[in-house]
């Protein structure tokens, strides 16, 4: 993946039109050198925004003054594109360059556009300028994340909405997005999908879609949270390139929540599940998720729900289902339940050991025998009595 971490990175490609203008006054022979290029030439040249591009400027003084600067800059950007030398003294004659830096600009509407760089030399009373006009066209993969918002001030627990703008920058479209914010320091992150961004407006050749994006997503602070300052990280990125921008994020502690068992202790038979009440408060004034999780040992099998949400000012019981093996032995046995890192103890007494194998055997003999019997017994019920024969008497 390319790695571009500049705020808003785009490749300017300054190309001399026309040296516009040179006065009279200060100085003559002004030539100009842009990153290695004479500007009184038609090179081009290459540099990337936000970089410290060195230019050069020679002249000839043609009269002596005092308190002279070197002036090189470009106008019509948000940002200030400009830089200047400190005061110097100039003799008439006398040739002098002067090194300066300057940053490139930070903005373009367009994927390429003319601007007018201007160079002078000026004292209290009078000015020499040279123009020039140049050419300057984005790089072909960036992001520049517009604006961050989120609330700065949060406390442990809390889910934090962070709405994020992000803008492509570049020369060309760039296509599944995503947005990744996290604290570092809490190993805590969380993902949302911004989409497909075109290099600028165009709703003919690119269906309705955006050259920026607004996307929301929700970081889940942990509960377990030490106070402090914490750095966040907000990132960017698809297969051509990303950006990073750094925000700082205050949590304090959090004395809105409240885990409750109702009943900490209960008996059970081995085999036989039984039901825990978890109570837990939230006493904020927002709506907050909680995250749970059971630990358990071998003897028993606990189940609590994964997620648990909460209004604000509200309570929520929740069930904690307890099963204790068939073959666990009588016996105290505990496990735990965790609610976004606060643990609470539970006690399972096992007061009735397990049937054993041969208890189930000599029930299911007796079940057949009694079966056995009481079809024999139903047989006999319903035989029919044969009639016993008459005898003939016989009188003489």
């Amino acid at each position: 993946m390319k790695r571009n971490v500049l705020l808003i990175p785009f490749v300017a490609v300054m190309t001399l039109m026309v040296v516009a203008f040179a006065s009279a006054g200060l100085a003559s022979d002004i030539d100009t050198d842009f990153n290695g290029v004479d500007l009184t030439s038609s090179n081009t040249m290459v540099g990337d925004v936000d970089d410290v591009v060195p230019v050069r400027v020679t002249f000839t003084a043609d009269v002596d003054a005092a308190d002279v600067k070197v002036k090189v800059y470009m106008e019509g950007h948000r940002d200030d594109v400009s830089v200047k030398t400190d005061r110097f003294d100039i003799e008439a004659g006398s040739s002098y360059t002067k090194l300066l830096a300057l940053k490139l600009p930070t903005d373009s509407d367009d994927l390429s556009e003319k601007y007018t760089l201007y160079v002078e030399i000026v004292s209290k009373d009078d000015q020499s300028e040279a123009r020039y006009t140049i050419s300057m066209q984005r790089e072909s993969y960036t992001f520049e994340v517009k604006s961050v918002d989120f609330s700065s001030k949060v406390k442990a627990g809390d889910v934090v909405p962070v709405s994020v703008v992000v803008k492509n920058t570049g020369y060309n479209r760039m296509d599944d997005a995503y947005v990744v914010v996290s604290i570092p320091a809490l190993s805590v992150s969380t993902r949302g999908y911004v989409g497909d961004l075109i290099p600028a407006e165009d709703y003919i050749d690119y269906d309705d879609e955006e050259d920026s994006m607004y996307r929301t997503v929700y970081l889940k602070i942990p509960s377990s949270a030490a106070s402090g300052v914490y750095e966040m990280e907000v990132l960017v990125y698809n297969d051509d390139a990303e950006t990073t921008v750094k925000q700082l994020v205050s949590i304090g502690g959090s004395a809105s929540t409240t885990v409750l068992a109702a009943v900490k202790n209960q008996n059970l038979m081995s085999g036989e599940t039984v039901t825990y009440d978890l109570v837990i408060v939230n006493s904020a004034d927002d709506i907050k998720v909680f995250t749970l999780n059971s630990v358990s040992g071998d003897a028993l099998s606990v189940s609590v729900p994964s997620v648990v949400t909460v209004g604000p000012k509200a309570s929520q019981i929740v069930p904690v289902a307890v099963t204790a093996d068939k073959d666990a032995e009588v016996g105290t046995y505990t496990f735990s339940v965790d609610v976004d890192g606060e643990q609470t103890v539970f006690g399972a007494n096992v007061v009735g050991g397990s049937v054993s194998s041969s208890v189930i055997a000599l029930t299911v003999i007796l079940v057949i025998v009694f079966v056995v019997l009481l079809a024999v017994l139903v047989v006999l019920l319903t035989k029919k009595e044969k009639p016993i024969e008459e005898v003939e008497t016989s009188y003489y």
